[in-house]
């Protein structure tokens, strides 16, 4: 997949750095200088007055170093490409996998003694309330007793929300923990166990949050020159900026582009809009589907943390859409993005 345009910014300021703080160094000049007259030294043994030589004008060209010079060509050229499609609607491919699963949780085993090992697995990294939180510790090599799990506020370690003790065989142990409703920010999910007389605790992290804002449905789709439009219902209980990103699926399940949008949304039953731009659709007609949720709450202030919504349905089915009756437009970046590209290209000497 293309490279995202924040990865390229990020890579920008880190070259731009580089390139400033050469630019920082100061410039070489030549120091004045009094040099004696030495043959009239030498005749009288009398110091004479000689007046100081002016310093000779030194012009210094600065020029970037080709390492750098080559750093920006490479940025420009693929911010460039880039451009050639709306950052509202960015290809997605099977090989997406933090993409089309942007809720995933990735175990982490943990080695022990003897070359056993052990594991925190959950379904997935964020919550909502209600949904309760399964703890599942997988264990290999090694026969352990005692298992429980606890799930601490990671504001306040010493706050312990819940705790139950986790039933299973054959290495696999799991439990289901209830949630309510003041569970809210990042959590800290801990598994104990005893092992050949010793007693040991495995932690990971976790998000849970109160949804500010239910996805409750989808609107009919229709066509707006070369965007396939996407009106996307919420109800929102608390007011602010809010993005939305979801993924477009044609009916079989194959990715086709990852949608995003950003809108100040108050109170209320509100509808967000989704674009699909023709250039990342299939050429032929077909039927679609929209999921992978993430709706976040941006925070306002600084210091304040991101909050989150969810989705009443893992996925909606948008139904038959004809491609072919969106416009050939080619897709035209904004000012400011065609201003940092220009900045690239100075920079890059090309």
């Amino acid at each position: 997949m293309k490279h995202k345009k924040i990865i390229s910014i990020v890579a920008l300021l880190g070259g731009c750095a580089g390139y400033w703080y050469l630019l920082s160094e100061p410039a070489p000049t030549l120091a004045q200088a009094v040099v004696p007259n030495q043959q009239t030294q030498v005749a009288t043994h009398q110091s004479s007055v000689v007046k100081p030589m002016k310093p000779k004008q030194a012009t210094v060209k600065e020029t970037v170093p080709e390492t750098v010079s080559e750093r920006f060509s490479m940025l420009a050229k693929a911010y460039a490409q880039e451009l050639s499609l709306p950052a509202y609607s960015v290809p997605l491919g099977v090989e997406d996998v933090h993409l089309l699963n942007p809720n995933r949780y990735v175990p982490q085993p943990v080695m022990l003694e003897g070359g056993a090992s052990a594991s925190i697995v959950m379904p997935k990294y964020r919550f909502s309330f209600p949904e309760p939180v399964t703890v599942t510790l997988e264990v290999s090599g090694l026969t352990v007793s005692g298992v429980s799990a606890s799930i601490n506020s990671e504001t306040d370690a010493s706050q312990e929300l819940v705790e139950g003790e986790m039933l299973g065989q054959n290495g696999r142990w799991t439990v289901q923990l209830d949630a309510t409703e003041e569970w809210d920010g990042p959590m800290s999910v801990n598994v104990t166990f005893s092992a050949k007389g010793k007693k040991q605790t495995l932690t990971t992290g976790i998000e849970y949050s109160y949804p500010t804002a239910t996805i409750t449905g989808v609107g009919e789709v229709r066509a707006e020159g070369s965007d396939m439009l996407i009106p996307l219902k919420l109800t929102v209980e608390k007011a602010g900026y809010y993005r939305v990103r979801a993924n477009l699926y044609t009916t079989n399940q194959q990715p086709v582009a990852l949608l995003t949008a950003s809108e100040k949304l108050s109170d209320g039953e509100v509808e967000m809009e989704l674009k699909a731009y023709k250039g990342v659709l299939p050429k032929q007609d077909g039927e679609f589907t929209l999921g992978s949720f993430v709706l976040e709450r941006r925070p306002a202030i600084p210091g304040e943390l991101t909050r989150y919504g969810r989705s009443n349905e893992a996925s909606y089915e948008l139904g038959g859409f004809a491609v072919d009756q969106l416009s050939d437009e080619t897709w035209q970046p904004d000012e400011q993005e065609m201003q940092r590209l220009e900045f690239l290209q100075k920079m890059a000497n090309e």
